[in-house]
């Protein structure tokens, strides 16, 4: 009996040894068809809007002063004081700076008596004339003695006209030895020091008028027709990150530079603290405005270089990548009008890769819709 019971426990460890390997092939057709799906390449995407969008030229330049000049010494002197230093505020005719004016004083008062001398002789010159016309007329004075009398008063004013003259160019001398702002503005840099000995034409400061800040650029001619006077322009500076500052086209050159096939346009902004010359600004100038236009995100296009209005784009559609050529529009910088090929509500893709191909299974990384639907032709 024990041999019976040992044969049938064999029995058993064989059948049970048999089926294991059954247990486990229900599970593996379905383990290997899913290592055998392709995995999607991962992207970014973005969906096509129709929405108005603003079409801007870009330009940039350095910010200057409306106006700048060097402020010289017009007369030869020392150098006295120096009234306004770098970075202050002045209004026109305020003085800057005081010469030595001791020798042009003194020029002065030798004209000033030089004048009084000759306003003396042409008085007596004319008391003589008026003797000599009385005379005349009675026979008391001979035809000659009479033209001498006349001579002599010509003589006299004559001689007042050019002492005067000599005296006005001596106050005018004077006067410059008070050195004054020619406009309002600011003291941009400051030269010599007091009692520096000056020539005439020595620098002594820079005065700029910020009031007004104004930067120009050029721009290709096909956007001729595009720029307006008066256009208003958003300007910004890496000086103050964030900030806009508000301007407008205040000139465009009316001739095309025949060897880079662009014109110059003057930007205007009005002055504020932030703003300083020598700046460099980037001015985005609004030139118009399409309703309705069909937006594409820069990021999305694919472009060879061969036609500036033609691109590629790679669609989404039910988790495939598909490629479509497109007409493109205008450009900003918030996106490109798509004119053809693209209709809202596509998906389409944000930096394709260089493995994305037609028909490429794509798995979406940004959590935005990874299909669409085929747009309407």
């Amino acid at each position: 009996m024990r041999t019976t019971v040992h044969r049938e426990n064999t029995r058993l460890l064989i059948l049970i040894a048999s089926l294991l390997p059954l247990a486990g092939c229900g599970d593996r057709p379905a383990a290997d068809a899913a290592s055998a799906a392709p995995r999607g390449i991962p992207v970014r995407t973005a969906t096509v809007e129709a929405r108005d969008l603003h079409e801007t030229l870009v330009l940039t330049g350095t910010l200057k002063p409306r106006a700048q000049v060097q402020v010289v010494a017009e007369v030869a002197a020392r150098l006295e004081r120096v009234l306004r230093d770098e970075g202050a505020a002045v209004s026109r005719g305020e003085t800057l700076a005081l010469l030595d004016d001791t020798d042009y004083r003194l020029a002065r008062d030798r004209a000033q008596a030089a004048l009084a001398v000759a306003q003396a002789n042409r008085a007596q010159a004319a008391t003589e004339r008026e003797r000599a016309d009385n005379l005349l007329k009675t026979g008391g004075i001979t035809d000659r003695d009479h033209l001498a009398a006349q001579v002599a008063l010509q003589v006299a004013e004559a001689s007042l006209a050019q002492v005067r003259a000599e005296a006005a160019i001596t106050d005018q001398q004077l006067a410059r030895t008070q050195v004054k702002a020619p406009f309002a503005g600011r003291v941009g840099k400051r030269y010599p020091d007091p009692g520096s000995m000056l020539a005439v034409g020595t620098p002594l400061f820079i005065l700029v008028d910020d009031s007004v800040l104004e930067f120009e650029a050029p721009v290709s001619s096909r956007d001729l027709a595009k720029v307006r006077l008066g256009a208003r322009v958003t300007v910004s500076v890496d000086a103050a990150p964030g900030a806009a500052f508000e301007g407008k086209v205040a000139r465009i050159a009316p001739l095309v530079d025949e060897r880079t096939r662009s014109f110059k346009v003057v930007v205007q902004v009005p002055g504020r603290k932030e703003l300083v010359g020598g700046l460099f600004a980037r001015a985005t100038v609004e030139v118009g405005t399409v309703a309705g236009a069909l937006v594409v995100p820069p990021a999305a296009l694919v472009r060879d270089g061969s036609s500036p209005d033609a691109a590629e784009v790679f669609v989404v559609v039910s988790g495939k990548a598909e490629r479509r050529s497109l007409r493109l529009g205008v450009e900003a910088q918030d996106g490109v009008q798509a004119r053809s090929g693209l209709a809202a509500g596509d998906v389409v893709v944000l930096d394709p890769p260089t493995a994305l191909a037609a028909g490429a299974p794509v798995e979406v990384q940004n959590g935005g819709r990874g299909t669409a639907k085929p747009p309407a032709r």
